[in-house]
């Protein structure tokens, strides 16, 4: 009988992990959604490996446990989503999740001190198959970790973390790191506005350029760093700009606050 993956929230992050494991030729499994608001999953009902359950109760009436639940609800939904697990438990079942702030210790302590808690931490470039998740194992057997991997890689490349201690500052820098991106493609564009050009062009440049510069960290074997220099010419209009921000009150004071903001927030959500 092929495992049993179920995934407990369908949102934008569970809908695009969902995709991709479908899509995931490696992954020879079924899968049990629970999603209470499942209108946006009409497409899975060609997959007939897929049943979607309105919640934990409907779920376990199917009498077969789980190999991973995936915990795919927002921290302050936790609680909730996890009081009707323990039908959907077995021996071997272990418990993935996705939820920013939350430890696994905080996971044992109401799921069982043996439980096997493993925490992650995707992007929502995922959407598109571009995500990093950082994953962090603990002391879980290899054959879970690599079921973890794989069902991570289903939406972009994975991390392994040694230390769950790291994972605060993950969160800042890659949980929360596409925001600061999608803001800079923002003010780029207002900024384009306040030179002179149409809005509508403005933005086309802005985003082209912050998605073209992406695609060329991804591809080029040379450093950002080293990308930088070759596009500024000694006394040019790059180095002009570069001026104001790398300033000692430019952008990397300021991206630092803010990631060590994003960082300590997600120490406070952990409690």
């Amino acid at each position: 009988m092929k495992p049993l993956i179920t995934l407990i929230g369908c949102g934008k992050m569970g809908s695009a992990m969902l995709q991709g494991w479908l899509a995931d030729d490696r992954l020879d499994a079924d899968f049990a959604i629970i999603e209470p608001m499942s209108g946006h999953l009409e497409w899975t009902r060609d997959f007939p490996n897929v049943q979607i359950h309105a919640d934990t109760g409907q779920a376990a009436a199917a009498g077969r446990s789980a190999r991973m639940i995936v915990l795919a609800v927002k921290p302050q939904m936790m609680d909730e989503a996890i009081a009707g697990l323990p039908g959907l438990v077995g021996p071997e079942t272990a418990f993935l999740s996705i939820a920013a702030g939350i430890t696994t210790d905080w996971f044992r302590q109401r799921l069982g001190a043996e439980a096997t808690v493993l925490r992650s931490m995707p992007n929502t470039p995922a959407a598109v198959g571009k995500g990093v998740t950082a994953l962090f194992a603990g002391d879980a057997p290899d054959d879970v970790r690599a079921l973890a991997v794989t069902l991570l890689s289903a939406i972009g490349s994975v991390v392994e973390l040694a230390d769950e201690g790291l994972m605060d500052a993950v969160t800042a820098v890659s949980g929360s790191g596409p925001a600061y991106v999608f803001l800079l493609a923002e003010v780029m564009t207002a900024a384009g506005i306040d030179a002179g050009l149409p809005p509508d062009l403005a933005k086309q440049l802005a985003e082209a350029t912050v998605s073209g510069a992406g695609a060329l960290i991804e591809k080029s074997d040379e450093a950002p760093d080293q990308l930088r220099v070759n596009v500024t010419s000694k006394g040019g209009t790059t180095a002009a700009a570069l001026a104001v921000l790398m300033a000692d009150d430019g952008m990397k004071p300021l991206l630092r606050r803010a990631v060590l903001a994003a960082r300590d927030r997600s120490i406070e959500l952990a409690g």
